[in-house]
């Protein structure tokens, strides 16, 4: 039986491979499964940043000229409600790929959409709980202007703050990073003397404040907690000598439940890389698509629906979708940063329950976007 999947995939600097990880994780998804009876047809269409009338149009070409049976997409939050229009229009079924630096809005549920993403807001949320509780009541926040203007800055706040904590001093860093010395965060870090700090930063520019970090005097002083993009291990090779670098995250590579242990080799003998967040993120999607045809047969419009009550083994635990038709899992991993004599590992040091998940959507209800455009941050 033939089944058409058309993908919609960004460019991306920080992830620069994006459009090939995403796709090995999908078919490695399929490959797993017993899915012989189907042929599955790819229809790829780049999409540029994934912010503006591409996406779109993109979209409508699938739906009206490829007549796909279900489309995958990346899509900045400032469109995505257009992105959703549309399939309520023709009503066919859409996954919408983020790593999740926004909130969902109300606008955005639809029974022909689900929402897969990592959840960052969610963790961000966590991370602020986590850092009031064990680091102590007085934080401060640096960020990168890129970073900063997503939903998960308010969520670290929203946690902390739920717990009794005060942020005293904020540092946005400028958009010209390279020049940047970075003496004033380090200058308010020294004036306030926080708890804890709040990191802000990916890819290149969290490579920089990494090392400027390193070569100070509160490595290993004073505990920072950072979005889980900066202590991404793909990104981080060289041994920064840190201490005390912290994250909370819906995914980790080094936890050892059999099943994220079997996805992480299991893609390195596939593809001989080291697995990504990306990658993740396809391989999920692809399981989401082969619970949709072993169970119906076919890919349902009312694909809300079908995901009601149910659950995917993903590396990451037992998966659902909940009533924003987002993908969540039960628990996120507090995770620590270190070196480990050759790599960089992020490794567990506990789970902390994320059953106040759903709640947290309306906090975010009147909360406008902000920022960049394109999905966070990896376009």
């Amino acid at each position: 039986m033939e089944q058409k999947i058309g993908i919609l995939l960004p460019r991306s600097d920080m992830f620069p491979t994006l459009a090939m990880d995403f796709l090995n994780g999908l078919k490695m998804a399929f490959k797993n499964s017993m899915l012989s009876e189907f042929q599955l047809i790819y229809i790829i269409e780049g999409i540029g940043n994934a912010s503006n009338n591409d996406v779109i149009k993109a979209a409508e070409k699938m739906l009206l000229q490829e007549n796909v049976d279900i489309t995958i997409a990346f899509c900045g939050s400032h469109i995505l409600s257009d992105l959703v229009g549309i399939f309520n229009n023709y009503k066919k079924p859409l996954i919408h790929v983020d790593l999740g630096g926004n909130m969902l809005k109300p606008e955005h549920v639809s029974p022909y959409v689900l929402h897969h993403s990592l959840n960052l807001c969610h963790s961000a949320y966590l991370a602020g709980t986590y850092a009031a509780k064990t680091f102590g009541k007085k934080a401060m926040m640096a960020a990168s202007i890129y970073d900063g203007a997503y939903h998960h800055t308010h969520s670290f706040v929203e946690g902390y703050t739920s717990q009794g904590g005060t942020v005293t001093n904020f540092y946005v860093a400028p958009m010209d990073y390279k020049a940047e010395t970075y003496d004033k965060m380090m200058e308010g870090i020294e004036r306030e003397a926080p708890d804890v700090v709040f990191g802000l930063f990916s890819y290149k520019e969290g490579q920089k404040v990494f090392d400027i970090l390193a070569n100070s005097k509160f490595n290993g002083k004073i505990p920072f907690m950072v979005i889980p993009t900066m202590a991404d291990e793909t990104i981080n090779t060289e041994n920064y000598k840190l201490q005390d670098i912290y994250s909370i995250a819906s995914w980790a590579f080094d936890d050892s439940r059999p099943a994220m242990k079997e996805f992480v080799s299991e893609y390195a003998a596939n593809y001989s890389e080291k697995v990504n967040i990306i990658a993740l993120l396809g391989y999920e999607v692809g399981q989401t698509i082969t619970k949709c045809l072993l169970d119906t047969n076919s890919i349902p419009k009312n694909i809300k629906e079908t995901f009601q009550n149910k659950h995917i083994d993903s590396p990451r635990g037992p998966l659902s979708y909940n009533a924003r038709n987002e993908s969540q899992i039960p628990s996120h991993a507090v995770r620590r940063f270190r070196f480990n004599e050759t790599s960089y590992h992020n490794d567990v040091l506990e789970l902390i329950d994320n059953s106040q998940e759903e709640d947290l959507y309306f906090k975010f209800d009147e909360v406008p976007y902000s920022g960049w455009q394109n999905p966070y941050i990896c376009t």
